[in-house]
């Protein structure tokens, strides 16, 4: 697996996996390029279940012309196609991007000619790429070309902070800012402006935490955007203060963190631009994620570096799109001006616009109170957000919500409901993502409305220990309740919120689907667990129904596009700890591979 932010022993303990060795080469005509062989794990593959998502009906393959030849074919495997019959072939052929057949070995070897690549599974496992429906590729992206990374592992503690942050200051010129993404927590609690004064008295310092939705600044931040004892809260955020009521540096949900960002917009160059959409690309190629949509594109500066990228031939994945009205100003005139920025092909395209109801996780907006930071505070008026996501809704766009708390979610709902009463739309498939917390009515109307949960059950092994601390016991038990939406028929979507959450693996999201399991190892309401048939559903035939792609995309069926994955084990025969450690040996978007293990 690549690089990630939590190492695989902070993720779970476990000894070390015996994975068989990796031979893959290259070829032309032909040849047979052959994957190394794994012994199948002796676990039994999980019970098989019927997901209740809308999704293409199987149909026969057509007669092919005479003459047509393959480009490549996948010969002696396991191809799970994940069409409506869950079909299982041995072999898959390829065409202009596109799949032309599943079948047999010996029928799809029968479309070969003198420059078809052959691969030889040698009983390995193929399924559909899979379609990350909720992440933040560009956010991932800054870290590096503008953000310090202060993940864990690679800072644990406050004195690694302040050590980071003293070598970044040694290289600044007096008065640049020192940006820099990642941080939980450090000895249960935030990062203050007293932690960073020390190593920073000439430069201003802002750190944001993993989740994107709280930060700290030191005092000359504070100094330079005139924050002190008497600046009132912003609206729909939070400054933290100190028994005196001085500003300690933290930052609470984003209308207090943009005081501090437009004074380093500067920074954001069309080059940094570029870095944050086209280096991630290859980290997400390489655990088998071959379509991803940013739910979260911010601003106008971040479209223009998508579409451009896009334009410029720069995707080697598949991207969607949306942009964040994060304040009800934003709206006038943002579809006019994303219009004109726009381009789109089979690897970029816009898919709608985003409003976050609520902040961060220690801020969830919830009907009865909590033990974090507040929550009592949506970042939109209710009044606002109806009339945001009608207007939306009006032109015929998809809308999208974040909601972590039951009194956010209830706020998204509204919104749709009042949309579409004012302008019923049959397919509009408006989506609330992560859904933390709801109440029954709540995951009733959910169905009701048509409405889409993109939702990350991983989050459960970073959270789920403090949210049961926050929540108390009996609201925990409600955390993700990914069975029920599935029991009521709604269409569900898993993705991996990266940077927010330290994985962009899916491995990890689907192991925590289910499993479930806390970092102290607690399983919060097992009950609520998917099998694997199930979460590998969610995460590319529903996923590309999220999209409104599923027509070209998430199963292995002639004419969808060639977006394969070959996985190093069987994962449909995984406990979830091993799944959580195995790979993905190679990565094909569109008949090319963009990533192949060595």
């Amino acid at each position: 697996m690549c690089d990630q932010h939590l190492s695989r022993r902070d993720f779970l303990r476990l000894g070390a996996l015996t994975v068989g060795g990796i031979a893959l080469a290259g070829c032309r005509g032909d040849q047979v390029v052959k994957l190394t062989a794994t012994p199948a794990p002796t676990s039994g593959a999980p019970a098989a279940n019927t997901l209740p998502i809308p999704t293409r009906g199987a149909q026969a393959a057509p007669t092919l012309p005479p003459g047509i030849v393959a480009d490549t074919i996948f010969v002696n495997g396991r191809v799970v196609t994940l069409d409506a019959s869950d079909s299982v072939a041995q072999a898959l052929a390829i065409k202009d991007g596109l799949i032309l057949r599943t079948g047999t070995t010996d029928a799809m070897r029968a479309l070969a000619g003198t420059n078809t690549k052959v691969i030889d599974l040698r009983g390995k496992t193929l399924t559909p790429g899979i379609i990350d429906t909720h992440n933040h590729l560009s956010a991932l992206g800054l870290v590096g070309p503008l953000y310090i990374d202060i993940n864990p592992p690679a800072v644990k503690t406050l004195a690694e902070l302040q050590a980071k942050i003293a070598e970044a200051v040694a290289k600044k010129q007096k008065g640049d800012w020192v940006i820099a993404q990642g941080f939980i927590s450090f000895e249960g609690r935030n990062p203050e402006k007293r932690d960073l004064d020390p190593v920073s008295p000439n430069h201003p310092v802002m750190l944001i935490n993993q989740g994107g939705h709280v930060g700290t600044v030191n005092s000359y931040a504070l100094k330079l955007a005139n924050v002190t004892a008497s600046t009132p809260n912003p609206k729909y955020g939070m400054f933290g203060r100190d028994a005196k009521g001085e500003p300690n540096g933290v930052l609470i949900n984003h209308s207090a963190m943009d005081i501090f960002r437009k004074l380093w917009a500067n920074l954001m160059t069309p080059q940094i631009w570029d870095a944050a959409v086209t280096s991630p690309q290859p980290k997400f190629a390489a655990v088998g994620v071959t379509t991803f949509c940013d739910n979260n594109a911010r601003g106008l500066d971040r479209m223009k570096a998508y579409f451009d990228a896009g334009r410029a031939r720069k995707m080697t994945i598949r991207g969607a799109i949306m942009n964040t009205i994060e304040y009800y100003p934003e709206l006038a005139g943002r579809p006019e001006a994303v219009k004109q920025l726009q381009y789109e092909d089979d690897y970029m395209r816009l898919r709608g616009y985003k409003f976050l109801v609520d902040g961060a996780v220690a801020a969830m907006h919830t009907h009865e109170p909590h033990k974090g930071m507040a929550w009592d505070i949506a970042t939109w008026d209710g009044r606002a957000l109806n009339d945001a996501v009608k207007t939306l809704h009006a032109l015929g766009f998809q809308c999208s919500f974040h909601v972590i708390g039951d009194a956010a979610v209830d706020l998204a709902l509204d919104a749709i409901e009042f949309a579409q009463k004012a302008n019923p739309r049959a397919d509009a498939r408006h989506r609330i993502e992560h859904a933390v917390l709801n109440t029954d009515k709540a995951l009733k109307r959910t169905k009701d409305l048509g409405v889409i949960v993109s939702t990350q059950p991983q989050a459960i092994r970073l959270l789920g220990d403090y949210l049961r601390e926050s929540l108390g016991e009996e609201r925990a038990k409600r955390m993700i309740p990914t069975r029920t939406w599935l029991d009521l028929g709604v269409p569900l979507c898993l993705s991996s919120d990266s940077p927010t959450l330290p994985w962009y693996s899916p491995q990890v999201t689907l192991a925590g689907a289910l499993a479930r399991v806390t970092a102290s190892n607690q399983v919060i309401a097992p009950d609520q667990a998917l099998t694997f048939k199930e979460a590998i559903r969610a995460h590319t035939v529903t996923s590309a129904y999220a999209l409104f792609q599923e027509q070209v995309k998430g199963s292995l069926e002639p004419g969808k596009m060639a977006d394969v994955i070959v996985w190093t084990e069987d994962p449909y025969a995984l406990s979830w700890q091993q799944l959580y450690q195995t790979t993905i040996e190679l990565t094909m978007v569109g008949g090319k591979i963009v990533y192949q293990k060595t």
